[in-house]
């Protein structure tokens, strides 16, 4: 072969894909500096990426653990709600 030519494994992916590896790649660019001085660049990296999308990942289930104790609360004023009907309710029918 007189040309060399290189495969872009990201054409094979969805628009949408690659998208979303392209936003990863940007967040573990914030590492450049650890990896390039790896003796295994992309190797490197790939445990960069994981470090962002750990992450990601703690920053979500933060934001759950609140919407969830948040949720909880709501749940267990309208259990009382209903319960204090439930007595009125009883109440007035032994009146």
């Amino acid at each position: 072969m007189l040309f060399k030519t290189e495969k872009n494994w990201k054409e094979f992916l969805s628009i949408e894909d690659e998208e979303t590896l392209n936003e990863i790649l940007r967040k573990t660019a914030k590492h450049r500096g650890a990896y390039k001085n790896s003796d295994e660049i992309k190797l490197a990296q790939l445990w960069c990426a994981l470090i962002e999308l750990k992450r990601e990942n703690v920053a979500l289930y933060k934001k759950i653990k609140k919407m969830e104790f948040f949720f909880n609360g709501m749940i267990e004023r309208i259990k009382k709600e209903i319960t204090e009907e439930k007595d009125i309710i009883k109440d007035l029918e032994k009146f």
